[in-house]
């Protein structure tokens, strides 16, 4: 009784499967259709004049349109699965605002492609894909966020920017192990620029305040300060074979909130995208993918 019930399993799922249009790459045992690749790339050739009578431009294209209907089952599955789908009304507010974006009537978008000849739910499917993603970067961007450092470190590699700096400078006067420690204990010190007694450090460095640009100072001080938070001290360092250490009393960024607005956006754009790169190629790696059509 199993073999025969396994038998008609098996003849089930064969039938079935002949019925199945012709199908192009599976995605999680998922199919993408001959009618799903055929219809998108004839969209994509239209709306955009590509030759196909290249057959190294059609071989592209042709990759270029599967890569993108995985990614599409992938993005649908994954937004099912952490509950992230996009309804129905969100889907056609969406294209509202390209058909106004494009000077089009309501429903304008439907009739022109359908003049063209050309799938409209196709279109759709492109669109609900479009907005899955965006909705991943938005909530990968929540967690995104660009530190002091990284902003200060960017205005000063840019060549451009320039930090007002205001701090006290101690050199020790010679490199024992003693002279290490004494330069340590003068580091848990200092607390404030507006009382530096002299007495904490005379018998065995040198103190200078300095008022100046950054660029103006020793490339490895240049460094130091640019790590130290402003009323701290900064970690004990070598320069011309000398022990050294930098109180910091302020750090101005020499540059107008616009430009620096700018930068910060730069950055977090920049992080923002090697994090959303990593979660497209996870979700890719993760997954069983089969492709059906010669490349």
């Amino acid at each position: 009784m199993k073999k025969i019930l396994a038998l008609c399993v098996v003849l089930f799922s064969a039938s079935v499967l002949a019925s199945v249009p012709d199908i192009v790459a599976l995605v999680n045992d998922q199919p993408i259709t001959k009618y799903d690749f055929e219809s998108r790339k004839k969209m994509a050739v239209t709306l955009n004049s590509i030759d196909v009578t290249d057959a190294a431009m059609e071989r592209k294209l042709n990759s270029e349109i599967l890569n993108i209907l995985v990614e599409e089952e992938l993005l649908n599955q994954h937004a099912e699965k952490v509950g992230g789908a996009v309804s129905k009304d969100d889907l056609d507010e969406a294209i509202a605002t390209i058909e106004q974006g494009n000077n089009m009537p309501k429903h304008g978008m439907s009739k022109f492609l359908k003049e063209k000849n050309l799938n409209f739910e196709s279109f759709r499917k492109q669109i609900k894909g479009e907005l899955i993603r965006h909705n991943i970067i938005n909530s990968l961007s929540q967690s995104v966020s660009v530190s002091q450092n990284e902003l200060d470190v960017a205005l000063i590699n840019s060549n451009e920017k320039d930090f007002n700096i205001e701090a006290w400078v101690f050199t020790s006067r010679h490199t024992t192990d003693k002279d290490l420690e004494k330069v340590q204990q003068l580091k848990k010190r200092l607390n404030s620029c507006e009382k530096m007694d002299s007495k904490l450090y005379e018998e065995f460095a040198d103190a200078e305040k300095f008022d100046r640009k950054l660029k103006q100072l020793p490339n490895r001080t240049q460094s130091v300060v640019l790590d130290t938070k402003v009323d701290s001290s900064s970690r004990i360092y070598e320069e011309d074979n000398k022990f050294k250490l930098v109180f910091v009393c302020k750090k101005d960024r020499a540059v107008s909130a616009g430009d620096l607005n700018k930068v910060q956006a730069f950055l977090s754009n920049k992080k923002m995208s090697h994090k959303a790169a990593k979660f497209f190629k996870d979700l890719r790696s993760k997954a069983y993918i089969k492709v059906m059509i010669p490349s």
